[in-house]
């Protein structure tokens, strides 16, 4: 991955921790000594384009490894650390910290729910696209399994996707929507018959529910909403 593309992710990232909220320095225990959150934060964000750069190489990792890019004097908290980039990773990129020899703490990154798409060209460097598309997968499950066009766009406008502006992550939103998805069969849209304007609502295609369920996607969003999945009752139940 180039240097610009990941002093893109730093420059990103970093501005939209700025406005991180009093809770998730309560979660860190730290909201009482400002420099030392500020400087975990700053540690955390730093590991993302690390991260990063581990899934595209498609290598191993340990937790010694990514020790070696954690200041010193910050090591001991590695664990708080490194749940916020996992988060990130996860919801953002649709990338999961999978460990694989746990008596070692190797790990893998692989993406999550799983889904094999990450829009990444070959050979290419590049952001994976599978945050997104998994989010699209659990808006049309919690809609009922069909979701407007419309009812996309407002869930994903929360994260600053926006249809027609291009996004740092995921190029051209529109584009990846209505044709790189439908064209690798995750979703599907049909026109609302007699809608006027047009109106479009889409569903999970054939190769969602070859390679993701419905359990898999309610737990994705339950961390998206930062709640337990059991919350959604009804849904739920269904996906079991």
């Amino acid at each position: 991955m180039s240097e610009g593309l990941l002093g893109e992710v730093v420059r990103e990232i970093h501005e939209e921790h700025q406005g991180c909220s009093d809770q998730a320095r309560e979660d860190l225990c730290l909201h009482d000594n400002e420099i030392l959150y500020m400087a975990l934060q700053n540690e955390a964000i730093a590991l993302v384009p690390y991260l990063l750069h581990k899934y595209w190489l498609k290598a191993s990792d340990s937790d010694r490894d990514i020790l070696k890019h954690i200041t010193v004097g910050h090591q001991h908290y590695f664990t708080l650390i490194l749940d916020k980039p996992s988060l990130f990773m996860e919801l953002v990129f649709g990338i999961d910290i999978k460990e694989v020899v746990p008596i070692l703490h190797t790990h893998v990154l692989a993406i999550t729910a799983g889904i094999t798409y990450d829009g990444i060209l070959s050979n290419m460097p590049g952001m994976p696209k599978s945050g997104m598309l998994i989010l699209v997968l659990c808006i049309i499950f919690i809609e009922g399994d069909y979701a407007t066009e419309k009812t996309i766009w407002k869930v994903l406008s929360k994260m600053e996707v926006y249809p027609d502006r291009k996004y740092f992550i995921y190029g051209k939103p529109r584009k990846l929507l209505m044709e790189d998805f439908v064209w690798e069969q995750y979703v599907a849209y049909k026109q609302v018959p007699c809608s006027d304007p047009i109106v479009y609502k889409f569903m999970w295609g054939p190769r969602a529910y070859e390679e993701t369920t419905k359990r898999k996607v309610l737990k994705h969003w339950a961390k998206f909403r930062e709640v337990d999945p059991r919350c959604f009752a009804s849904l739920y139940k269904e996906a079991l």
